[in-house]
């Protein structure tokens, strides 16, 4: 099986700042710095995100970022919350190209 990886430069946050999507992995990356500063996405070990999207990380180092994304077009955000297996809820994610 081929996982689909989309890569969107992302000038809202940085000119040399790009967003990436692999998988149910989300990440932005600094080319200018060669080092990824931010994690969009998060694994649970108990539920698969459907193919081309991604649990979307909530912490608070993440907020502001998915907000940014969010704002510019770049993330689409699945209107209802996925449930996991403990009750719990977690919000699905893509990255979109504009």
């Amino acid at each position: 099986m081929r996982v689909e990886r989309v890569e969107i430069r992302c000038d809202v946050l940085d000119d040399a700042v790009f967003c990436v999507q692999e998988g149910a992995d989300a990440w932005c990356y600094d080319y200018r710095l060669q080092r990824q500063f931010a994690s969009l996405s998060i694994r649970y070990d108990n539920a698969n995100a459907p193919e081309g999207w991604f649990f979307v990380r909530q912490d608070v180092i993440a907020r502001a970022t998915v907000s940014e994304l969010i704002k510019a077009g770049h993330l689409e955000l699945q209107q209802s919350n996925f449930t996991l297996a403990d009750g719990g809820g977690a919000m699905l994610g893509r990255l979109v190209a504009k």
